[in-house]
């Protein structure tokens, strides 16, 4: 394992939000990222850490490496420095261990005054552990969450109510996630909530890519992602059997599905689609893991999503796509009351018959549309710096977690 030096992230750049107090000196804030989410739903942080005046050190825990350079790139971030964890195992007791060992020098050299993880990753949380270890407090980006359910998804709804017990700061994104952590005993003045930062990044992204662009009379295209460990194997295969029933009955339906990067789940999937009729495979792509403004635009251009994932939920919302979710539950329910998903597991049959509802009836279909995002206004990371700031600002320095609350937490500013 090493740690490569991208140079200092730390750009100072004078531009609206709050600024270091004059007084004090500059505030110090580690952001961890390791997954694709991570990297989208940090940015906008980042970008209003730096614009605050902070040092940010952006560091890459290494927990997915591909396409990630140009990622970072897209969102205009630059990594203070990047983890190369070597070959590693599927086990995740011995990723966990890697993290551990491959971030616990890079922690000692930033000396921060806060540490930022996001979601629910096991880069997340070992960026929890590292900060309680070091008595340097955590702030939690998309706090809240809850599946209810610590098998589904596995591992991370276990790590998110891990990183709760030990977080200072508790950026929720709705309503509904503050009403958790107060349920769990969080301080209200412990939890701002900001908004899901993945409307920032989604926004940011529309922006960049330009206005949407799709023919009358295009072919209505299903974008399909499975990736959850609990769907592995006969899951899969279950969602790929019900979209391919689709295909083979309806014409002008046509299939993008981005592979995930594990070998054994693209074969499954590739194996569901073996033997297709010529006319049917003309109209099914198994593509590569697609980089993030690739995938904004196969959003921007669906028809229908049919996906596992927790982000692309949210992303379906702000594209104004209907999205069926192939779990049994979802730690994102604000997606189903507002009416812009359902549930229908990792069950061909069920799957088969929701999409053919939708396809028969247009009115169904623009009802999953919602005009406004429960997600947020794409202002998520300017809030979560102006706490930060604040919190700074108040004590003249980052505050510390009190020995009467057991280590875990402080209650700060919301």
């Amino acid at each position: 394992m090493s740690c490569q030096t991208a140079g200092d992230a730390a750009r100072k750049r004078r531009s609206r939000g709050a600024a270091c107090p004059d007084n004090n000196e500059t505030m110090r804030v580690l952001v961890l990222t390791g997954t694709r989410p991570d990297i989208i739903k940090s940015a906008s942080v980042v970008h209003a850490l730096e614009a605050a005046g902070c040092q940010t050190f952006l560091v890459h825990s290494g927990q997915h490496e591909a396409t990630v350079p140009a990622l970072y790139r897209f969102l205009e971030m630059r990594p203070f420095a990047t983890v190369r964890l070597g070959a590693r195992g599927s086990r995740l007791s011995q990723l966990q261990a890697r993290l551990l060992d491959a971030l616990e020098p890079v922690m000692a050299r930033v000396a921060p005054d806060a540490v930022v993880v996001q979601g629910d990753t096991t880069t997340a949380l070992v960026g929890a552990l590292l900060g309680f270890y070091h008595h340097v407090p955590v702030a939690h980006v998309e706090a809240g969450l809850r599946s209810r359910d610590c098998n589904e998804p596995f591992p991370e709804e276990l790590n998110r109510r891990l990183i709760t017990r030990i977080a200072t700061w508790h950026f929720a994104p709705t309503p509904l996630a503050v009403a958790t952590l107060r349920r769990e005993g969080i301080p209200l003045k412990a939890i701002t909530m900001t908004g899901n930062t993945v409307v920032d990044a989604a926004l940011f992204g529309y922006r960049r890519l330009g206005p949407r662009v799709l023919a009358p009379g295009a072919p209505r295209l299903i974008v399909v992602t499975a990736h959850r460990r609990e769907n592995w194997g006969a899951g899969i295969e279950e969602i790929g059997r019900g979209v391919r029933r689709i295909v083979e009955r309806f014409a002008d339906v046509t299939v993008l599905w981005p592979l995930h990067a594990n070998p054994e789940v693209a074969a499954a999937v590739r194996a569901v689609w073996s033997g297709l009729a010529p006319d049917v495979s003309r109209r099914v792509r198994l593509t590569d893991p697609l980089a993030y403004p690739e995938m904004l635009q196969a959003l921007r251009d669906a028809w229908l999503l049919v996906t596992d994932s927790g982000g692309l939920q949210e992303e379906a919302v702000t594209a104004r796509v209907p999205v069926l979710i192939t779990r049994r539950q979802t730690e994102r329910p604000e997606v189903l009351t507002c009416g812009a998903g359902r549930l229908v597991g990792a069950d061909a049959g069920r799957l088969e018959t929701e999409i053919a509802r939708l396809y028969r009836s247009t009115a169904k279909w623009e009802a999953m549309r919602p005009t406004r995002s429960p997600f947020g206004d794409g202002r998520a990371g300017r809030r979560i710096a102006a706490v930060l700031m604040r919190s700074r600002a108040a004590s003249g320095r980052a505050p510390k977690r009190h020995a009467a609350d057991g280590g875990v937490r402080t209650a700060v500013a919301s």
